[in-house]
């Protein structure tokens, strides 16, 4: 049995081989339409994502997972580095910041308005 997804022809289950051909086909789909000013990206991105999600509908959970793991396996390991954005950057703010953050507010609303109000 067959099923066609954006060009391709898979067997159900499909094999491993077809899988990171569509992975990278994806990514070259995503590529190009990045330089194209009339298509949102995100819109793009889901639209490709529903194709597939409705496509693995018609496998077993099993293979299901197993798609999932090879197609996302995949895309991570074509994606780029993104070196304006590094991944450490993305762990966010330490609570030493925060707190000194607080207690620089709590100083300026101390001196500019408590202090006036309470009348020392």
């Amino acid at each position: 049995m067959t099923k066609t997804l954006d060009g391709f022809t898979f067997d159900l289950p499909p094999t491993p081989e077809q899988v990171i051909e569509l992975a990278h086909q994806h990514r070259r789909n995503l590529d190009e339409a990045i330089f194209h000013q009339e298509i949102h990206l995100g819109n793009f991105c889901l639209a490709q994502r529903k194709r597939v999600y409705d496509f693995t509908r018609q496998l077993d959970v099993q293979q299901r997972e197993d798609f999932y793991s090879l197609y996302n396996g995949e895309l991570l390991r074509i994606a780029d580095d993104d070196e304006l954005h590094p991944v450490h950057a993305e762990r966010g703010v330490g609570v030493f910041a925060i707190a000194l953050v607080m207690g620089i507010i709590a100083l300026v609303l101390y001196y500019a308005f408590i202090r006036n109000v309470v009348g020392y």
